[in-house]
């Protein structure tokens, strides 16, 4: 896994040199309507960044509930964008976890009380194409994550934890500049060694996921829409061991709300998916796979453009 860290640091040098650096030419932006980039719930849009601006938001991602007993997890972090070239683009991203278990007869999760750093993560994106102003013409990116965690995948255990994450991302018009759709995919391998235990234990994860969105008024800033997920968890680092599987599903609720103070195209977004199937290795959750997933998650997101 640091092997990976590695080709990640060769990448950014190479998003970064001279031969591929965007020349600074801030974008006059005309009033115009919000897009919808940011209004897929828990899916990413294609859009790059402006030249010569930096995208900044803050993000917290909740899980809740599991079979018994009290679970909560929040994954917060504050995340910075912008485009290093053309094309490309580059994210760093610092992370905060909070964890409150008591009393839980899942597997794996004794009681725990906690808040602390959570690590780092850093991102390289290429958008392939453009999302074209009519219905079907999509946009089409890929990114490369690779992240530094504190704590152990979804407990509180204190761990070095190593991730990396393939990410794809359509969207499109559906209907005019009304109703827009996204697909996002994201599969990669993770590492971990809890501390105090021996050796590193590998694991990898999954995802698929859908969502549309709906601007309320013609030309308006806010939108509502529903997006689905289907997420499964397997047991090494190259899915032969099949550890769980979840479909979870909900709405989502966007608005812009323009300029304020420094920031501009400010913006809050949120989604909720609750899980409606589900089931873990061995049956031991039932119909929902609570071992490596939880009854609700939630995605919090407030940003805009520096």
């Amino acid at each position: 896994m640091p092997r990976l860290f590695l080709a990640m640091a060769l990448l950014l040098a190479l998003a970064g040199s001279p031969a591929l650096a965007v020349t600074c030419q801030p974008v006059q932006h005309p009033p115009s309507p919000a897009e919808p980039d940011d209004a897929f719930g828990f899916l990413d849009g294609t859009a790059l960044s402006d030249p010569c601006t930096v995208d900044v938001q803050t993000e917290i991602v909740g899980h809740h509930g599991k079979r018994d007993g009290r679970f909560t997890s929040l994954n917060s972090k504050v995340e910075a964008t912008w485009l290093a070239a053309p094309r490309w683009m580059i994210s760093v991203a610092f992370w905060h976890a909070f964890h409150a278990i008591r009393d839980n007869t899942v597997p794996g999760y004794p009681n725990h009380n906690r808040s602390a750093f959570d690590g780092a993560a850093v991102q390289v994106a290429y958008q392939f194409r453009e999302r074209g102003e009519h219905a079907f013409d999509p946009g089409f990116s890929v990114g490369i994550e690779t992240r530094y965690a504190k704590f152990s995948e979804g407990t509180a255990f204190s761990a070095d934890r190593y991730s990396v994450a393939i990410k794809g991302a359509i969207d499109m018009a559906l209907s005019g500049d009304r109703l827009y759709g996204a697909f996002n995919f994201s599969l990669g391998p993770g590492t971990e060694r809890v501390r105090l235990t021996p050796g590193y234990v590998a694991d990898s994860a999954l995802e698929l996921s859908l969502a549309a969105t709906y601007r309320l008024t013609h030309g308006g800033n806010t939108f509502i829409g529903v997006n689905a997920r289907y997420a499964a968890s397997f047991g090494n680092a190259f899915y032969g061991r099949w550890s769980g599987h979840a479909v979870l599903a909900g709405p989502t609720l966007y608005h812009e709300f323009g300029t304020v103070g420094p920031l501009q195209y400010v913006f809050l977004s949120v989604a909720w998916t609750p899980q409606l199937w589900g089931r873990a290795a061995g049956g031991v959750t039932g119909n929902y796979d609570l071992v490596n997933a939880e009854r609700q998650q939630f995605r919090l997101r407030i940003g805009g453009m520096l």
